[in-house]
Formats: C-alpha cells, structure tokens, sequence
C-alpha cells in the first residue's frame, strides 16, 4: 500500500506560530536527554545528548495562552510498525537524577499501511523529528499549576523519554508489493511478466521524477519561508502581509506532495530530511 509522509505542513505551522502574532520572549532551558525506549530501542536512537525547551505566551483570537514547545530528533535505523504510536512521554529529573515532574509528550507523525493488520501505524527508517507543543489558556491556568512548571524549568536538568504506550507492540515493517501473489507461469505468462516489468520500470521512473518535482517545490519554499521570517524577526511588518501569499504557496506545495506517486528513495529521503532541518535550524535561531 502506498504511504505518504506529510511532515511538513506541521513544521510550518509550528514555525509560523514562533513568529506569528503577539508573543513575548519567554524562556528557555536546555536539558540533557536520556532514552529509555524499551523495545522500540531495536529501531530507533534519540540523536540529540541536548533539547531546548521554550516557553512563551502567545495571543490568539483575543486570548492569551501559555505555550511549551519542544523538537528532538530521532534516528530510525529500520522502519518499524506499532499497534499503537511512536509519542514519548517525558520525565524531567534534577541535578541528583530524582525525579520531580513530567513535561508534555513528544508528538511522532506516523505513516499508515491499513494492508499490515493491527499493526498499521508506521514509522519508515531515517531522520524524523519530534515535536512538542502544549497550548494552555492562562485563565485556565492555577498558580499552582504555574509553580510547578517553573520549578521544573529552574531545577530540572535531565529529561528521560519514554515510549507514552507501555503495551504498545513493535515488529520490523517491510511494505507488501500489490502485486505479491504468486501465479503459474508459461511460455506466455513469461513475455506478460517481461512487458509488467517494463512497465513497472517506467512507473518507477515517473514515480522518482514526481518526487524529485515535489521536493524541487518544498526546497523553493522553503528558502522564501525562510527570508519572511528573517525579514519579521526584524520587525519589518511587510513580512505578515506576504503570509496570506506564502500560505497558498503552502497549498500548491501540499498537491505537488500529493500527486507524487509510490515511495521516496533514500537520496530523496534524506533531501527531504536535510531541507526539513534547514527550515527548522531557521526558527530556532529567530527565537
């Protein structure tokens, strides 16, 4: 069954919201990261030894809100399928390693294959980013809900993640042909499968050519998205009248994502990966 990533659009609308609208500077803190990912560990390394987490108030809509965010990026050294998901909860633990509270999970975006049975969420190898974003009304807001964050963010020095489903199960994914049924052959079903070949080398060809055509867009896009937000950490307010324009850009990326046919190659994988980093490394060094 055919499977499309569309990771992107969630990382615009996390950069986008770092520098949309009213937002005071926050604060952030750095914490070491420690893993204890249990069997999910057969499949998946925690790449970063450090994460930022930030926390700001934004205005929205008239309300104010609390907002935490967070990115952690995984290595995946073989796709993996779950009968549950791939989100990590997170303990934050001081100086003497004791633990004094938990932050909000990480998010994985999953793929999914409903041809795999209970195991239908997947998680293809490669570099993925996780991502954290708790958006809270501060009239809902305690005092005391309040003093416990803040304790965490002058205390806490270690976060652990761990996989948020103790009873989730994991297995290598390996993705079924269409065409996997075995058929007898003859003489004649020999030139048929000689003329599916061909034919399968060709749609493989215009499958890469629609990818490589996608990733042309995201890439383009991704450098004006990039020269907005520079142009509005500056305080050039003519970067929010060019939002509405980038947006439908975003729309015409997002049906060059979906036209593109079958699965991405490796090199294309990790042109996706690089230019997803690019735009990332960007936003964070607006904040």
């Amino acid at each position: 069954m055919k499977t499309l990533k569309l990771l992107a659009f969630a990382a615009f609308a996390v950069c986008f919201a770092a520098c949309g609208g009213d937002k005071s500077d926050g604060n952030s803190v750095t914490f070491k990261v420690e893993a204890e990912l249990g069997q999910l560990a057969d499949y998946i390394t925690v790449a970063d030894q450090e994460v930022v987490v930030t926390m700001s108030n934004e205005k929205e809509d008239g309300e104010e809100y609390r907002v935490i965010t967070s990115s952690l990026a995984l290595q995946v050294s073989k796709s993996v399928a779950t009968d549950y998901g791939f989100d990590f909860d997170v303990e934050v633990l001081d100086k003497n390693h004791v633990k004094i509270g938990e932050l909000s999970h990480y998010d994985v975006e999953a793929t999914y294959d409903y041809d795999n049975g209970q195991f239908n969420r997947i998680l293809h190898a490669g570099s993925v980013r996780a991502q954290m974003e708790d958006r809270d009304n501060l009239n809902e807001i305690t005092p005391k809900d309040q003093e416990e964050l803040d304790k965490l963010f002058k205390e806490g020095v270690y976060i652990v993640v761990k996989p948020r489903w103790s009873s989730g199960k994991y297995a290598e994914y390996k993705e079924k042909s269409s065409n996997s049924e075995g058929i007898e052959s003859s003489s004649d079903d020999a030139d048929d499968s000689d003329a599916e070949e061909e034919v399968a080398e060709s749609s493989s060809s215009s499958s890469s050519e629609d990818w490589d055509a996608a990733l042309d867009s995201y890439e383009k896009y991704v450098d004006k998205y990039i020269a907005l937000l520079k142009k509005a950490s500056k305080g050039d307010m003519t970067a929010m009248a060019e939002y509405p324009a980038l947006l439908q850009q975003a729309e015409e990326f997002g049906d060059k994502l979906s036209g593109a046919k079958g699965n991405l190659t490796a090199s294309q994988a990790a042109r996706y990966s690089k230019i997803q980093m690019k735009m990332l490394k960007a936003a964070q060094e607006m904040k």
